[in-house]
């Protein structure tokens, strides 16, 4: 380890990995085990060379790491798709994957890979490719903002959530990842990346020069609270000194535009301005989870220097089947004009707003391949295909990097063997999709529908749904397609008949979830009547809400049935505030009275377990 590594290591009171992983085995030794399935992989006649190979670096090979292996390959052994030596391959490209955190400890000089970097658009910032995401790490989703409920600041950054945010921080520092994106909105989260980075520079470990800082805030109507918001922001903030990005976040409807882009000195954007001038912030920019017309007016506003924004090689999350202006859909053409404008383009939420990939169907997880992950392939696509400048990891805990880290590796290789893997694989789902879904309505399914900013769609995300029917019809994507489609239930609730189209919108939708979900009773004639199918689009949208609806349950030998099977979970324990943002988990959280997230017992056995079964198994095949 390198005297800056243990340096960083001593700034956070953390033992090294392997001391941790000692005291870790010792707690489970004192724990009563639970049994789990011998995976089939390990059962089979291959299994002693498999795990030879696993043991031969299991020691260099994190518990959240271990258990992620053993899970893909089972997934591909069930598969039989596989004959002995790709399997084995595949066993030694996911053991090389897992070793990585241990791998930046060793290699030093110029043989230590780092993340790399790019220039940010205009910003001139050299950006990794890879951002630390700060959506899902945070102890609580409750903001400090809210009376009785809010956070202790001094109890949050002493929380076992800090420790595994810090572990976080520090790996990512190892491979030059330094670019951590948080926001207001995101319960203690600005909080806590604040109080780790500064304990950092106050430390003199690192520089305040050598971490992007990046935090969000909203687009109030009114400018003294947006000043009240950024008041308590630069309370948190100022110990970093300035912030690099400062965004507006979740811009996505067009009295927010219309507020943003007003010139008046008194205005919010003016606001953002001044703070500039006086070296608070160095650059600004938005996010936005609107539909693709609202995108594209901020983007030719040409008055921001970066976009955090939605589009993945599945779908563009809210934008997806949304006008975008140039007689397409989705956010294509919004990252080709920020492009153009010499714009940053960040990319929101990959491998979860961009087809819970961490989770992936069966169909997309054997579609990519051996060679990549699905998250490998969408970091690819992003980087490679569409031009974007750095894809956002929402990090849970340190192993969430492990596949991102191969994409990386991959990005940086120049023999020509990474474009070949991306396009074949983009090429294979490009198939599967004309075949599933039929070449006509491939092409024009989602175009010519009008966006729930439109008053004909009385608020529905129409292409919203015929876009998750295609992630399902096509792909499989059971899990993904039913968590977007809650997210327009709750507006539906509360959409009331007797109320007009732009009342009902002010009440149901919020900028970062706007559409609602299939209602029956409208009628979706005159909405449809520029489809190239209406009829068609109507039998979808059925079916849509008939599989995705809240009340809809289907037994894993039913999904299986119709291609919607999970092929595998990379998530090994809950991350801390919570994977389901709702008023339950969140209060009872804060109360103490249910335990959100965190490394669980149950997976310290099952690991616990694994590690025995292969150490067996390979002290067996070497005797």
């Amino acid at each position: 380890m390198s005297s800056s590594e243990v340096s960083l290591q001593q700034s956070f009171n953390l033992a090294p990995p392997d001391k941790m992983v000692g005291r870790l085995s010792l707690f489970r030794e004192e724990k009563k085990s639970e049994d789990f399935p011998i995976p089939s992989f390990l059962a089979s006649p291959l299994g002693s060379r498999v795990a030879t190979i696993i043991d031969a670096h299991s020691s260099k090979i994190h518990d959240d790491s271990f258990l992620k292996i053993i899970r893909q390959l089972e997934f591909w052994h069930t598969q039989n798709t596989l004959d002995d030596e790709q399997f084995l391959a595949l066993a030694e490209r996911l053991v090389q994957i897992a070793t990585w955190r241990e791998n930046a400890h060793e290699s030093l000089g110029e043989k230590k890979f780092t993340v790399p970097k790019v220039r940010f658009g205009r910003t001139e910032v050299q950006m990794p490719i890879i951002t630390c995401g700060g959506m899902r790490i945070q102890e609580t989703w409750i903001p400090d903002t809210i009376p009785l409920l809010k956070p202790n600041k001094s109890k949050v950054v002493k929380s076992s959530s800090q420790q595994n945010l810090k572990d976080v921080i520090l790996n990512c520092l190892k491979v030059g990842l330094n670019h951590f994106e948080t926001a207001r909105f995101y319960g203690s989260s600005e909080v806590q990346f604040v109080d780790a980075l500064a304990q950092l520079v106050e430390d003199k470990t690192i520089k305040r020069s050598d971490f992007i800082f990046q935090t969000k805030l909203f687009p109030m109507e009114k400018k003294a609270d947006f000043v009240k918001q950024w008041d308590a922001t630069w309370s948190n903030v100022h110990r970093l000194e300035y912030i690099d990005l400062f965004s507006f976040h979740c811009v996505s409807q067009d009295d927010q535009i219309d507020n943003l882009l007003n010139e008046s000195d008194e205005g919010i954007y003016q606001f953002a301005l001044d703070l500039q001038k006086e070296g608070r912030i160095k650059h600004i920019g938005f996010s936005t989870h609107g539909s693709a017309e609202t995108i594209m007016r901020m983007i030719n506003s040409n008055k921001f220097s970066y976009v955090n924004i939605h589009k993945h090689y599945f779908g563009d999350y809210h934008a997806a089947g949304t006008p975008d202006t140039h007689g397409g859909q989705g956010n294509g053409a919004a990252v080709k004009r920020a492009l153009e404008l010499d714009m940053g383009v960040f990319q929101i939420s990959p491998f979860d707003k961009g087809g819970k990939l961490y989770r992936p169907s069966t169909t997309v997880a054997a579609a990519v391949g051996p060679e990549l992950s699905p998250i490998a392939f969408a970091a690819l696509h992003a980087w490679k295909t569409q031009g974007m400048h750095t894809v956002s990891v929402g990090f849970a805990r340190a192993s969430d990097l492990d596949e991102v880290i191969e994409s990386a590796r991959l990005y940086a290789d120049d023999t020509g063997k990474t474009d070949a893997l991306l396009k074949a694989a983009e090429s294979r789902l490009d198939e599967i999709a004309v075949d599933k879904l039929g070449k006509e309505w491939y092409e024009k399914g989602l175009l010519n529908v009008p966006s729930f900013y439109t008053e004909s769609s009385d608020g529905m995300a129409i292409g919203h749904m015929l876009w998750l029917h295609n992630c399902l019809t096509a792909y499989g994507m059971y899990e993904f397609a039913k968590d977007r489609y809650g997210m327009l239930e709750g507006p539906s609730a509360k959409w009331k008949k007797g109320k007009s189209y732009e009342e009902n919108r002010k009440k149901c939708f919020n900028p970062g979830n706007p559409g609602r979900s299939y209602d029956p009773t409208v009628d979706l004639t005159h909405a449809l009547k520029d489809h190239c199918n209406p009829e068609l689009a109507k039998k979808k949208l059925a079916e849509c809400h008939e599989w995705l609806n809240k009340d809809a349950k289907f037994t894993d030998e039913e999904r299986a049935l119709k291609g919607w099977s999970q092929a595998y979970n990379l998530t090994t324990w809950g991350e801390y505030p919570g994977e389901i943002i709702s008023v339950s988990n969140v209060l009872l959280g804060r109360m103490g009275l249910r335990d959100i997230g965190g490394p669980t017992e149950h997976a310290a056995q099952e690991t616990q377990q694994m590690r025995g079964l292969v150490k067996r198994l390979s002290s067996a095949g070497t005797a």
